[in-house]
């Protein structure tokens, strides 16, 4: 708790001393008074700035392919009688999040009470949410726009895929404030954690939201020292499984190949520097997987009956009959939705120390597995 008064009251000084670029594309024009409010140690696609207006939440290229797309967002008093466009009022007390990662971040700050609407409410594991009355949105391009206009959210939490979600337009046609979230797009676990900041800031609990951040960070990149000091061979360890015969390798830049890489893996299928994933035919990587002392995340296999189901190729490979088979299911409700995509995201040392113990069991021998489970 000391250090991180310490980095906190760095930080502070950090704050005061740097500059700020230009906004670029803006939700909302924010001038060329900004400065930082705080500067992000890990994650790309967001910067909190401030000036005489108050605080700016700036997002940066939200959606796969982005090249220079900017929006600014001014957060105003809650008591603000009208909202011009890019405004928001905070702290926020009504939310609808679109990506169950919006909940874990406004769990994560104890806000999760401010959250009235989700799209997909089945596929969210927080116990919270299904305790309370929060209502189902709908997906995509088939959203309850009456639904969401009734609940008056302070702001809808909303992500980009391959271009500008076509929601917020319309959102925003009916007065309904929306916030990009790109969290999912950072590729660094460090990053895609500090976007808990942003959201400590909005749920009005941002040096809260810091204080947590450090604390993962630290425990991070310890336990990631701790590895690269003590590993002498590398497990080789493949990912995913295929569907329709097509297996989807990610890229060397990717999140899930910079946390084995971080728990002392070596990823078989390297040698592509993007962080997009690429198909491979099913032949080609079982021809890899021959050679997998681990195999992790295998789809949506609970148990090994149901791994050699889905494909009978699979029972013929060494990794599968010496049982080195882990998949991230461990924390899953009825329709399959994974609290590893969700709360995992906040936290990537519980996420990484799952994978050391995995991969490198004596280092962590105490450790039980909370998102991953062994296939039996």
């Amino acid at each position: 708790m000391k250090r991180i008064s310490i980095l906190l009251a760095c930080l502070g000084s950090i704050v005061l001393l740097a500059s700020c670029g230009g906004p670029g594309k803006s939700a909302h024009d924010t001038g060329d008074t900004l400065r930082p409010l705080y500067e992000a140690r890990y994650a790309e696609r967001f910067e909190l700035l401030t000036d005489d207006g108050g605080p700016v939440l700036r997002v940066r290229n939200p959606w796969q392919g982005a090249d220079s797309v900017v929006y600014d967002y001014r957060l105003v008093s809650d008591t603000a009688a009208v909202l011009r466009t890019g405004e928001i009022r905070y702290p926020i007390r009504k939310a609808v999040c679109m990506s169950s990662t919006h909940v874990a971040f406004l769990d994560a700050v104890g806000a999760v009470g401010v959250v009235k609407g989700v799209s997909g409410l089945d596929f969210i594991t927080n116990p919270a949410v299904h305790a309370a009355d929060v209502k189902e949105v709908g997906y995509d391009n088939n959203l309850n726009y009456e639904m969401i206009v009734a609940l008056q959210p302070d702001v809808v939490f909303i992500y980009g895929l391959t271009g500008e979600n076509s929601a917020v337009a319309k959102l925003q046609q009916l007065g309904v404030p929306v916030v990009y979230i790109s969290d999912y797009l950072e590729n660094d676990p460090l990053g895609r954690a500090e976007w808990i900041v942003p959201f400590g800031l909005l749920a009005g609990r941002m040096e809260d939201a810091v204080a947590q951040f450090m604390h993962t960070e630290n425990e991070y990149n310890s336990l990631g020292e701790r590895v690269a000091g003590s590993v002498d061979e590398r497990p080789e360890v493949m990912l995913n499984s295929p569907y329709k015969d097509v297996w989807y390798l990610p890229g060397d830049r990717s999140y899930m190949v910079r946390l084995l890489e971080d728990a002392g893996g070596d990823y078989l299928g390297k040698g592509e520097d993007t962080d997009v994933s690429r198909p491979v035919s099913a032949e080609k990587a079982l021809v890899l997987m021959a050679r997998a002392d681990y195999w992790l995340n295998p789809g949506r296999a609970r148990d090994m009956s149901q791994l050699r189901a889905d494909n009978r190729r699979f029972a013929t490979l060494p990794v599968v009959q010496k049982g080195k088979v882990y998949n991230n299911n461990a924390r899953i409700t009825p329709m399959g939705g994974s609290d590893f995509w969700e709360s995992g995201a906040v936290r990537p040392d519980v996420v990484l120390s799952d994978m050391v113990r995995i991969l490198h069991p004596d280092l962590l021998p105490e450790h039980e597995l909370y998102y991953f489970r062994k296939l039996e």
